[in-house]
This record gives structure tokens, C-alpha cells and sequence, in this order.
């Protein structure tokens, strides 16, 4: 089936969905807009006194418990030490005095580091019996002592004897006069009865007094007092202190938070109380606020729109006119008025009474309603006068198409209070810019218009120029007719064979037939044979081409089948797509359920698709790829009269290049240019780069075959050896030759 490229009108398939009585959204006059009440204040974001104070009360008595318990903690153990580091001030005077001349030595400055020759001193002067003696009803657990070199010198334990602790903290500050102590905790200790386990102890670095005639002390003793019992002592009175506090700031905080949750109590009612008051008093502001709206909102509804219909009135008609005039100069597209007038309105007013006619109205505009785009305006002027405001890229041939519609909606009977009444329309049509270019202008001449169509016999439309008129007239005749040529089988399909060029000498020896080409052809019993030039376009802009596409379609493949099971082979049928078809969006799917039904594999079906229904196409490529991934083979028609890119065919999945039969017709003629050689030429050059298959259309003449064998085309098509002809004599030619299938062109091809 041939399809001219192009776009189709936007009231071809049937007028669109219904606008709203108050016609497009984008003319309403919205009321001034009233600020609502501020919400009330929500219940999380009250202020709460008793958690607050908890946790604020909760927070400050731990951290005043944990300080009193450190402070305390610290205080008790500055105690404990001063206590015994007194002590072991005492027991460091008795033991000087005790053995101050059997210590005297072991302080000498020149004595020996080692600890062998220490400890045979020490062992000479009976020094560790005369110490155990000395501390054995004190609680001194173990001596160590030191000369000024940091030596130890003299240990109760005997294996730290020649250590030495010059870098000791304590014994620096003991050698300057200066006595240091400190708790510690072993959980093992050398003590002089042996080892001992987990005992708290303090021990003291102490200066030795010096020798007569000296300042610096001899040397630093250091004791190890036991305080194991003070400790666990000091430790259970800091537990009860620590408890009792703990306990007396709890029982202050719980007398406290009986008096915040009472003072909590008295805020939340009154916090409730003042709500309630302020919840009353904005539910009435936003009562009245939304009467005020609802009120603004009916104003301005009653301003421009009619109370019986709810259409736009006259007011909201002619400002949209404008704003829709502007808006057609700027984007340079057409505009179109329809006036409609009842036919015999009145008399249906005085025979039933004005009751009826009302319903009449409200039924009519319900009616026309339905079928006008939301983009469009329908209005009532007033008594039976409707206006209908139709803005589309082409205006002359939509604007018959939705008269016609609207003229043949009013004409079905309509049942209003039990009486069956029927009336009819005249509609004028005037176009702009070529009727007029302001709304008064068009509103005259669609007016003017609607006036000559009641003088021509009512019901029908007219346009403001009578050769127009006539036109529509015969446009709108023929889609009614078309339409019906299915159910009629008025329609059919003839095929035009395909040869292999370079086996072609003229039309008595063609060479083998490699494929057929399907094309519509409509005879109507009204009309007679249409050509496919004048209804393929009319079913493009009626939106009938997506019915027909697919009886095509289906028609094709049925036949391809016949003739296989006829034992006839040949490579593939084409079938022609147009834009609309590309455009579905189950196209796609269209073709995969017509080849399931028919048994057609997707190799023996190409769709040939123009250049420009590529490009005008959306989303043309992913539908393309789609369809190579069913297997079917794709062709672009009329290839060299469109403007596609070379970028852009490259990412094409297609098996054939069709040349354009206009390129045909201007090869091997007297006194023809050679453009159209170098042309064809260039698009065999490119195919063959790409990998494509050349189909060249329209060869007529002997002429025309020699001028494309030399150029290396790979199959023709057209008069010059074969007619389309019907399914039934395409068989019979087949049969009585030998049809050859493939073709050695470089794109036997992949299925697509």
C-alpha cells in the first residue's frame, strides 16, 4: 500500500475526549486568592514542663552526685596518705636512729654498684634481721633504701638490691628535702613475711638526714606502709555517704516533680482551654473564608459562563478568540470559527414549551461537548447559538471534519420529558487569517457563513468562501465512503513483482522474480476506481490508514502463504508503512500477532518506509530495532527525495535502499541532465558501502533498464515488466515461469 508522508489532522479518528462545561481550564478567571487561617500550633510542639524537669533535674543530680563522689573519693585519699605518710616520717626516725651506723656505709658515694658485693654488706651487718625486728608490730611492709647516686642499696626484698632509680619521680623529690607519697594497689606483693595479694599500700620517698657538716641529704629511704584496711574502710563509709546523698537529692527531686506536674496540670488546661477557643475561632474564619471563595468562584463562573449550559458565555468566547488569535500569529498556524445555529429552535419553544427547550439546550450541549478537545472552546452566545473555536496546524481540513461530526451528533432523536424530538444544525466556518484577522472579523463571517448554509437547506455546513464549501463537501463524502470500504470489500490488493536487473533484458525476458510489492487499491460502487494518490492521503489525515495498514498487512501475508503452499517460492512480500503506523504504539506488536496468525516467517515480510516517515516519526529508530528484532526486513522508500542524515541512515537496521522513481524517469532520455544518473549512481555507491540491497521503481522503458544494469542495480520494478495485478494473476504469471527466490544482492540479508 503506497502511503503519502505527512502528519494527519488532530480531529481525524473522531473528535477527541469531552471538555468540561466550563471549557478550557486556561480561561477561568480564578476569584483573589484569600490567605487561609494559620493551622493550630500541633500537640508536639506544646512545651513539656515535667519532661523537661525531669530530665534536666535527673541530668544535674547525676552530675553533682558524680562530682561530690569524686571530690569526696579524692579527699579520702589525701587524708589516708597525709595520715601515713606521717607515720612513715616516724618509722623512717626510728629506723635511722635504729641503724643509723650499720647504714652509714652503704651510703658512701664510692661504694660498688655491684649487687653480689651489696649484698654481702648487707649480710656482714646483719641489716635484714635488725629491719624484720624493727617492723614487725608496724604496718611497714618493706623498706627500700637509696644513695644519692640513686643505688639501691638495701632492699627487704632482696632481688631489687643494685637496682638503680635516679630517674624516679619520687626519689628526685625526696633527694631535694622534699618527702613524696602515694596510693597504689598490687594484687601481688613482696612484703617482709613474703608474698601478699591484693593489698592497698602507701609508700613514701623520704630524705635520709644529712651527716653532721653537710646540707644534701645521705640518701632516700622508701616505705611501704599496708592501708588494706583503711581502704576497704573509707571505701564502704564512701558508699553510704554516696547512697544517703543520692538518696536525699532523689527524695528532694521527687517532692519537686509533685509540685512541676501539678504546676504541668494547671498549664495544659489552660494551654487546652485557650486551643479549643483558638480552634473554634479559626474554624469560623476558615468558614467564612471558603464562603467568601465559593462565593467569588460563583461571581466569576456567572460572569463568563451561560447559568443554563455551563458553557463559556459571550464574554469568555471573545476573550479567548483573542488570546487564540494571538497565539496562531505567533506560531504562524491557522484558526477556525464555527458558528451553529439550531435549525427550527422556536418552533420546538412553542409546541413543547420553553421546559423542553431548555433540556434541548443542556442535551446539545452535552452532545457537542463530547466531541470537542479540551484545547478547543465550545460556547453558547445565547438563545440556540453555539461557537466553536478550533485551533489545528490545518485548519481547512479539520474544521469540515468536526462541522460534519457535530451536525451528524445532533441529528440522532433525543427523548426530553417524554417527547421525542429531533432538530438539526447550520454551521458557518471562517478561517483565519484568510476571513478575517481579529475576532469581530471571524465572528462576522462565521456568522455570514452560517446564514448561507440555512438558506442552502439547513443542516450542513458552509464556509465563509463557497469554493471551499464544495471542497470540504467532496472531502467529507469521500472519507464516509472510505470508511465503509472495508465492510463493503470495495478494497483490495494488487502486487507488483520485483526482478533481478542485471538477468532483465525487456518485458518478453525478465529475469527472475525475487519479491512482490503490495499496494491498496479502492473501487468504489459509488465513485468508481479512486486512485491510490487521492484516498491513501485522505486515509493519512483521516487517521483511517491504521484500520487499512493493517487489513494490508494481514491481506499480504495471507497471500504470501497461498502461494508457498502453491509450491510457488519467492523471497519476500513488501508492504508499505505510513507515519501514522510508525507513530502506535503497538505497531510493533501489530505485526508480530499478524505473522503468529498467518504462519508467515519474519524474513518473507519487508515494510518499506519513506525517508521522511523516519524522520517525522517519534521515537521512529527504537520502533525500527523493534521490528529487526522480530526478524522482518525493512526498506526505505522513495529513497533521495527526503533530507535524512548519512549519520543517521548508518544507524538504520535496513536490508534495502529503494531508488525514487522520479530519479528513474530522468535517466536514458533525449536531452536529460545527468544529475539523475549521478545520483542514482551515488545511492548504489552508498548502499553498496553499507552493505544494502538497490530496488530501483518506475523502469518503463528498455532505456531506463540498460542505463540502471550499467550503473549496477541490483532488482527493478514497474511497467515495463509487470503491472500490479490481483493476487490470482500474479499466480498465474508465476506459474508459467520459473520464479527464482533470493536475490545475490549484498543485503540477502539479515532478518531484521
Amino acid at each position: 500500500m503506497r502511503s503519502t508522508p505527512g502528519q494527519g489532522h488532530p480531529h481525524s479518528d473522531s473528535l477527541k475526549a469531552p471538555a468540561t462545561a466550563g471549557g478550557p481550564a486556561g480561561l477561568q478567571r480564578p476569584p483573589a486568592p484569600v490567605s487561609p487561617p494559620a493551622p493550630p500550633a500541633a500537640p508536639n510542639s506544646q512545651f513539656r514542663l515535667t519532661r523537661y524537669f525531669s530530665l534536666v533535674s535527673l541530668g544535674l543530680i547525676a552530675a553533682v552526685g558524680l562530682l561530690l563522689t569524686l571530690s569526696m573519693r579524692a579527699q579520702m585519699q589525701r587524708e589516708l596518705i597525709h595520715m601515713a605518710e606521717r607515720r612513715n616520717e616516724a618509722m623512717t626516725a626510728v629506723f635511722i636512729n635504729a641503724l643509723g651506723t650499720q647504714l652509714s656505709p652503704l651510703l658512701a658515694a664510692d661504694l660498688p654498684a655491684d649487687p653480689d658485693s651489696l649484698r654481702t654488706m648487707i649480710e656482714a651487718h646483719g641489716l635484714h634481721a635488725q629491719a624484720r625486728a624493727l617492723m614487725r608490730n608496724a604496718d611497714i611492709i618493706k623498706i627500700k633504701l637509696y644513695n644519692r647516686a640513686g643505688l639501691t642499696v638495701y632492699s627487704s626484698s632482696a632481688a631489687q638490691i643494685g637496682e638503680n632509680k635516679r630517674d624516679n619521680a619520687g626519689f628526685q623529690s625526696a633527694l631535694v628535702g622534699r618527702t613524696a607519697s602515694a596510693l597504689v594497689h598490687r594484687d601481688s606483693f613482696d612484703a617482709f613475711e613474703g608474698q601478699r595479694a591484693q593489698v592497698d599500700l602507701i609508700s613514701s620517698y623520704m630524705p635520709i638526714p644529712p651527716a653532721p657538716g653537710e646540707s644534701a641529704p645521705q640518701g632516700v629511704i622508701e616505705l611501704y606502709q599496708d592501708v588494706t584496711p583503711f581502704v576497704e574502710r573509707l571505701a564502704g563509709l564512701h558508699r553510704r555517704l554516696v547512697l544517703f546523698g543520692f538518696g536525699l537529692m532523689l527524695g528532694l527531686y521527687g517532692l519537686q516533680l509533685l509540685l512541676v506536674q501539678r504546676a504541668q496540670g494547671i498549664l495544659r488546661r489552660q494551654a487546652q482551654a485557650l486551643e479549643d477557643a483558638n480552634r473554634v475561632l479559626d474554624q469560623r474564619v476558615q468558614d467564612r473564608t471558603e464562603e467568601l471563595r465559593a462565593a467569588l468562584a460563583r461571581l466569576e463562573h456567572l460572569a463568563h459562563h451561560d447559568p443554563l449550559t455551563g458553557l463559556p458565555n459571550r464574554l469568555l468566547c471573545h476573550e479567548h478568540l483573542r488570546y487564540a488569535i494571538a497565539k496562531a500569529q505567533r506560531q504562524q498556524r491557522q484558526l477556525a470559527v464555527l458558528f451553529l445555529d439550531l435549525d427550527r429552535f422556536k418552533e420546538v419553544n412553542d409546541m413543547l414549551g420553553h421546559s423542553v427547550g431548555d433540556d434541548l439546550l443542556i442535551e446539545v450541549s452535552r452532545r457537542l461537548g463530547a466531541l470537542v478537545r479540551s484545547s478547543d472552546l465550545l460556547a453558547r452566545l445565547g438563545g440556540d447559538e453555539f461557537v466553536c473555536v478550533l485551533e489545528s496546524e490545518d485548519a481547512l481540513l479539520d474544521a469540515p471534519v468536526v462541522a460534519d461530526k457535530l451536525i451528524q451528533t445532533l441529528c440522532r432523536p433525543m427523548e426530553l420529558q417524554g417527547h421525542e424530538v429531533q432538530v438539526s444544525a447550520s454551521i458557518g466556518i471562517a478561517l483565519f487569517p484568510s476571513d478575517g484577522t481579529t475576532g469581530e472579523e471571524l465572528a462576522r463571517a462565521a456568522d455570514t457563513a452560517m446564514y448561507e448554509a440555512k438558506r442552502a437547506g439547513r443542516n450542513r455546513f458552509h464556509f465563509y468562501r463557497p469554493e471551499l464549501t464544495q471542497a470540504a463537501l467532496a472531502r467529507a463524502h469521500m472519507e464516509r465512503l472510505l470508511r465503509r470500504s472495508l465492510e463493503g470489500g470495495e478494497m483490495s490488493v494488487h502486487y507488483q513483482s520485483k526482478f533481478l536487473a542485471q538477468a532483465s533484458d525487456c518485458l518478453d525476458e525478465a529475469g527472475p522474480c525475487c519479491g512482490v510489492e503490495a499496494l491498496a487499491r479502492w473501487h468504489s460502487s459509488e465513485l468508481g476506481a479512486v486512485p491510490p494518490g487521492r484516498f491513501i492521503a485522505l486515509a493519512e489525515e483521516s487517521g483511517f490508514i491504521n484500520e487499512l495498514g493493517a487489513w494490508v498487512l494481514r491481506r499480504a501475508c495471507e497471500d504470501m502463504m497461498a502461494w508457498r503452499a502453491a509450491g510457488l517460492v519467492l523471497d519476500h512480500v513488501s508492504v508499505n508503512v505510513s507515519v501514522r503506523q510508525l507513530e502506535r504504539g503497538d505497531f510493533v506488536e501489530l505485526v508480530r500477532e499478524t505473522l503468529a496468525a498467518t504462519g508467515l516467517p519474519p524474513p518473507a515480510l519487508e515494510l518499506e518506509i519513506t525517508e521522511s516517515v523516519i524522520m517525522n516519526a517519534d521515537n521512529a529508530l527504537a520502533t525500527l530495532n523493534d521490528l529487526h528484532a522480530l526478524g522482518v526486513q525493512l526498506s526505505i522508500d522513495d529513497f533521495g527525495t527526503g533530507y535524512s542524515s548519512l549519520a543517521y541512515l548508518r544507524l538504520l537496521p535496513i536490508q534495502t535502499l529503494k531508488i525514487d522513481r522520479s530519479f528513474v524517469a530522468g535517466i536514458a532520455q533525449a536531452g536529460a541532465e545527468a544529475g539523475d544518473s549521478a545520483i542514482i549512481e551515488a545511492v548504489i555507491g552508498l548502499a553498496r558501502s553499507l552493505g544494502l540491497n538497490t530496488v530501483a521503481e518506475g523502469v518503463e522503458t528498455p532505456e531506463q533498464l540498460a542505463a540502471l544494469q550499467a550503473l549496477d542495480c541490483a532488482q527493478v520494478q514497474g511497467f515495463l515488466f509487470s503491472r500490479p495485478v490481483s493476487a490470482e494473476q500474479l499466480q498465474s504469471q508465476l506459474q508459467g515461469h520459473s520464479a527464482v527466490a533470493g536475490s545475490p544482492s549484498p543485503a540477502k540479508t539479515a532478518s531484521v
